[in-house]
């Protein structure tokens, strides 16, 4: 009787350590997820920052590059995650339009703002890409800035079917045409020599 009790006592000594350490465990693997999450947030941020640095215009340093480059950067993005076409419009005379994308459902016309957070996009772009929509007979528009949009600029832009992206999301879109772009490449690998 007594060697069973101490087998039972023994056997409960094992459980409770080895539930202990399991616990500890998922304890650990909780902690990690939640600091891969900010970290990932983080991570976010500081390519939206670091967009808006790579691609404002900046008079003072006198930048000799192309002032289109944001508006291609963008449009390759959206014919990537969202399919169809897109055509850059010239940097000037273009209305307020800068990227015509043409889907199978039918027109889209963007416009895109390399600003920072201190310089939130307001209503009036809006307004233009809505004139732009109607007089072009486009389905739908949208609205992206590096930055974020008034709260003005929100109220406005609800119900005319114009995306407003601000710069959290316009990473997310990038991490996600970067993805599609790695899922290609992996496609080509997987094909076997002959």
């Amino acid at each position: 009787m007594i060697l069973i009790v101490s087998l039972l006592l023994v056997l409960n000594f094992i459980l409770f350590h080895m539930y202990s350490s399991q616990k500890k465990t998922i304890e650990n693997y909780r902690d990690n997820a939640l600091e891969a999450i900010t970290t990932h947030e983080d991570m976010k941020e500081t390519l939206r920052i670091g967009l808006y640095h790579r691609y404002k215009r900046d008079l003072v340093e006198d930048k000799v590059e192309n002032p289109l480059l944001f508006e291609h950067f963008v449009a390759e993005i959206m014919t990537s995650v969202r399919g169809g076409s897109t055509y850059v419009t010239k940097g000037s005379g273009d209305y307020g339009v800068d990227i015509e994308e043409e889907t199978n459902a039918g027109l889209y016309l963007g416009q895109v703002k390399c600003y920072n957070d201190y310089n939130p996009v307001s209503f009036d772009p809006i307004a233009i890409i809505h004139s732009q929509m109607v007089k072009q007979g486009a389905i739908g528009g949208y609205l992206i800035t590096t930055g974020k949009f008034t709260a003005n600029a929100y109220n406005y832009a609800n119900e005319l079917n114009i995306d407003l992206i601000d710069g959290n999301q316009l990473v997310e879109l990038w991490l996600e045409h970067l993805d599609s772009k790695r899922e290609l490449v992996s496609e080509f690998k997987a094909l076997p020599a002959t």
